[in-house]
């Protein structure tokens, strides 16, 4: 039975059904990929956002839109096609991240060692950057919201 898991796994993985993204997705996705996925997040009509997280294959997103809109959507991580949405009326928080502010916050946490993003979440005070590092270890950096200075890492074995 093993052999034949293994051997089909192989099959669906040359054939394409199967992309590396859902295969890795409990350790994290490439900066690369989440790039991507936040393309897909702007055409959907994201301008702000305040979490986004990698779990079962999916891309969480909560944001706003730029009517004011509060977003909670879910995309396929491997191809960004819309999973679930809700949609409420509010109003922007201005300690939301723009687009370039979330590319801002990933950047500094590579700079600290992150390699494969799990989620990323902002508040009035602090962003929050998890993840795993090259050496596979789990990894949390802790940002200034408002100077995106790192304020401390966590290593997790």
């Amino acid at each position: 039975m093993k052999k034949t898991l293994s051997y089909s796994l192989a099959a669906l993985t040359l054939s394409g059904t199967v992309s590396t993204a859902a295969l890795a997705d409990d350790k994290g996705i490439s900066r690369e990929e989440l790039n991507r996925l936040l393309q897909s997040a702007s055409d959907y009509g994201f301008t702000n956002y305040d979490e986004l997280g990698v779990d079962d294959g999916q891309f969480e997103i909560e944001g706003w839109r730029k009517d004011g809109w509060r977003l909670d959507v879910d995309m396929a991580l491997n191809d960004g096609n819309l999973l679930r949405e809700q949609q409420r009326q509010s109003q922007i928080p201005d300690w939301s991240l723009s687009g370039d502010e979330v590319s801002k916050a990933l950047d500094r946490a590579q700079n600290e060692g992150l390699e494969l993003i799990v989620g990323l979440d902002a508040n009035q005070s602090h962003i929050e950057v998890d993840g795993y590092g090259t050496d596979h270890q789990e990894i949390e950096i802790h940002l200034n919201r408002d100077t995106f200075e790192v304020a401390g890492v966590e290593y997790d074995d």
